[in-house]
């Protein structure tokens, strides 16, 4: 490889720095590329030196006065944690000294060096030692000409080269006429500093100041660049303060070059009970909308008592575009709201009080002023339960009080409370739990269009029955050992139809239909709406276990609801297209099928590394299948990560409100309602190229549309070294059409696509520049976990 420079560390230095390795209790590299979490298996605290007899062996010995020792060939010493050994050595046992010459090699718990002249005062633990090399388990190794160990918190460091790679490699090495580490303050200084890079000059300084251990140090941190279509290249170079033990601030101004210059800031602290920030982030001038934008953030925690805790979390920008132009496009937040709350919360043995404010600010440009969710000013949940030790009983108490609040929608306080019963019945293979439940609602109703009422209210019982039974038996598949289960589930469900057409919808929606929410006691979720119901959900669930590991070799579960009547409650729907201006609203249409899907879910853990998750739902009435989906995984901690799915939704819902409201095939939302079906594949990976490097990427395709959803490509170079990441990003970042229902999770989402460019350097045990990528891999690749550096 081509180098400006010629190696730091010669062939000899190199072994010597084999060898020290060697004498540390564990390999300081022996874990670096490990996942975080993962035990680093430090040497034990240090032995307790003070006291500790000195035990010497050598070839040759003579002790003048029993006070002064002259040791000659292969020369061992031994105290406490500390083993020395060198050609010769001469010991004062009266001042404590030692003087060591030739081939000297120390060690201790957390240091490794080797010198060709050492002299150690013992009883201080000071020590000058010359043409040293040097190995700590943080990790670190190095060589200086001179090294002077004043005490046992400060040494200094004469014309010394280091770096944090392991023997063998000097991809990055840092030079310092002087370096001083003094572990009382936390803080390192080093003089005439440059380093090296691959072998070329990369950085000079005539003075550093860094930190030695996790305190904190006022200074600036790595610079932080990217590239995006709507702001250009942007670079920010952050400063932290440390303003107290228990507070901090970082100021982090940057500068886009489309856009201008934006002024940023964070401020932390910490108290006893109390632990918050505040994010502040003002743009004078955007160059390109000529405006003044900004965005600002509060988030605290207070713990009063281990029962009672409060949160606040409030959130505010200038615009609704602020996110889509000027965010960080690697953390983007939820394209369509913004949420503030602030709750105090407390939680005891059968009681749970919950009081909460909560807001919403629209952050798309597209989403109409009615659809932007309802204001809790406030919410107040009050939970009892409790059950008896001498009877299989529990009772329990839901009650609720809510103020929803809208600029343009009708308002309303809502009040419900749901008591119930449940007679827990178990034994070790089977159990049966019947439950009733009175759930009473009233609303009080305001701004409302003239005519309706201004309350109304709903009262309904909900009878339940939970029963399962469990066998198992054990089964031996050649020289494999299993535990074989069958789980039969019944749950049946009543509920009496009540005309709710007249209640608005404050904070309701549709469950998603799935294997888990079968044996749920009302589809929707919030209050607004309770199903009526007569039905029993069949299920089975089978599942191999292996004996040895506990692995979950195979586990099948399938299940359906059998109604015995109509599900006639349902939601209004509110379809808008903006560009034609039209908007509508209808009620869903009433479900009059005697059976639900039968559902399906299909998993297997086949090895430690690899695991299958399918599940696929057939609607015995249009005879197809209307939900699947199938994902493999394959993960190999920490270089080879693999995964493959693919997702089919059919999703008749739109059409049938349509018909169930009597649109004419001409009209004109059936021209512009867009379809909710889903056909998606989604790859992701992370695999080994050539010496260290990886590819890894994610790729989100509609195969119903032909178009890239989600994607992101790039390569990485890891090794305990340093680290190079450069990716680009495909990405949806604002939303400007929606096929949307109030009663639907489902929906595709069209927006502005985006491209951007993201990299990252870091020269482990030193800095880094550019986006950390760790956070946003972690969310989108499956089995990608954090390096212990990071």
């Amino acid at each position: 490889m081509f180098r400006l420079l010629s190696p730091a560390f010669d062939h000899q230095q190199e072994q010597t720095f084999r060898v020290l390795g060697a004498k540390l209790k564990t390999d300081p590299w022996a874990n670096c590329a490990a996942p975080s979490g993962t035990q680093r298996g430090l040497p034990p605290e240090t032995v307790v030196r003070d006291g500790s007899p000195l035990d010497v062996k050598a070839n040759y010995a003579e002790v003048f006065d029993n006070e002064v020792g002259s040791y000659t060939g292969n020369v061992k010493m031994a105290r406490a944690d500390q083993q020395a050994s060198s050609n010769t050595a001469n010991y004062d046992s009266v001042s404590e000294v030692l003087d060591l010459h030739g081939n000297v090699y120390y060690s201790e718990n957390e240091l490794a060096l080797s010198s060709e002249t050492a002299t150690l005062k013992l009883a201080s633990d000071q020590a000058k030692l010359r043409d040293v090399q040097f190995i700590t388990p943080t990790p670190l190794r190095g060589r200086a000409k001179t090294v002077y160990r004043d005490n046992k918190t400060l040494s200094r460091y004469e014309d010394v080269a280091y770096t944090s790679c392991k023997p063998g490699n000097q991809d990055w090495i840092v030079h310092a006429s002087e370096l001083k580490l003094n572990k009382t303050s936390g803080r390192g200084s080093a003089k005439n500093t440059w380093v090296e890079f691959k072998g070329t000059p990369v950085f000079y300084s005539p003075y550093l100041s860094f930190p030695i251990d996790n305190r904190r140090l006022s200074g600036f941190l790595a610079p932080v660049f990217g590239s995006t279509q709507n702001s250009g290249f942007n670079l920010s170079a952050p400063y932290y303060w440390n303003i107290a033990p228990n507070y901090d601030a970082t100021l982090n101004p940057r500068y886009l070059t489309k856009r201008g210059v934006v002024l940023a800031g964070k401020f932390r602290y910490l108290t006893e009970q109390t632990n918050g920030t505040t994010n502040l982030e003002f743009m004078p001038d955007d160059n390109l909308t000529h405006k003044t934008r900004y965005q600002g953030s509060i988030k605290n925690n207070t713990e009063f008592t281990d029962k009672l805790k409060s949160k606040v979390d409030i959130n505010y920008v200038s615009d609704k575009k602020y996110f889509a132009e000027l965010g960080n496009a690697l953390s983007f937040p939820n394209y369509s709201y913004l949420r503030s709350d602030a709750d105090i919360r407390y939680q005891d043995k059968d009681v749970s009080f919950v009081t909460r404010v909560e807001n919403y600010q629209s952050i798309n440009a597209t989403i109409p002023k009615e659809s932007l969710p309802y204001r809790r000013l406030p919410q107040v949940n009050l939970n009892l339960d409790h059950t008896f030790k001498s009877l299989p009983l529990r009772t329990e108490m839901d009650n609720e009080f809510v103020y929803f609040q809208h600029n343009n929608l009708v308002t309303s306080q809502r009040f419900n409370t749901r008591p119930s019963v449940s007679f827990p019945l178990q034994t070790a293979s089977a159990y049966f739990t019947p439950k009733a439940s009175l759930q009473y609602t009233q609303y009080f109703l305001s701004s409302g269009a003239p005519g309706t009422p201004d309350s109304t209210s709903r009262t309904l019982p909900l009878l339940s029955a939970d029963s399962g039974l469990f066998f198992e038996k054990d089964l031996n598949i050649g020289d494999s050992s299993f535990l074989h289960t069958l789980e039969p589930r019944l749950f049946y469900l009543y509920v009496p139809y009540q005309n709710q057409r007249d209640i608005p919808v404050f904070d309701t929606a549709q469950y998603d239909f799935s294997y888990s929410t079968m044996f749920r006691e009302n589809s929707f979720s919030g209050t607004d709406r309770v199903q009526n119901a007569n039905q029993v959900t069949a299920a089975l669930t089978s599942r191999l276990i292996d004996a040895k590991s506990g692995r979950e070799t195979l586990k099948l579960s399938v299940g359906e609801i059998f109604y015995f009547q109509d599900r006639n409650v349902t939601l209004p729907v509110r379809f808008r297209i903006s560009d034609q201006e039209i908007s509508q609203r209808m009620e869903s249409s009433v479900d009059t099928s005697s059976f639900s899907p039968l559902v399906g879910e299909l998993s297997s853990e086949m090895t430690d590394h690899i695991s299958l998750a399918t599940s696929l739902q057939w609607d015995p009435h249009q005879n197809e299948i209307v939900r699947g989906q199938a994902t493999l995984h394959y993960v190999r901690e920490p270089d080879e990560i693999f995964n493959v799915g693919y997702l089919y939704r059919k999703n008749n819902f739109i059409e049938n409100t349509l018909n169930a409201n009597n649109k004419a095939l001409d009209d004109p939302l059936r021209s512009y309602v867009r379809s909710d079906d889903i056909i998606q594949s989604d790859v992701s990976f992370r695999w080994p190229i050539y010496d260290n490097w990886y590819a890894l990427g994610r790729w989100q395709y509609s195969l119903l549309y032909n178009t890239t959803q989600e994607g992101f490509f790039g390569v990485e170079k890891e090794n305990c070294c340093w680290r190079f990441r450069i990716i680009g990003r495909h990405y949806i970042n604002n939303v400007n059409n929606i096929s949307n229902s109030n009663i639907n999770n489902d929906r595709t989402v069209e927006g502005t696509s985006q491209n951007g460019v993201f990299f990252q350097i870091e020269l482990k045990g030193l800095t880094g520049i550019g986006e950390k990528l760790d956070n946003f891999f972690e969310r989108n690749l499956y089995g990608y976990r954090k390096l212990q550096n990071d």
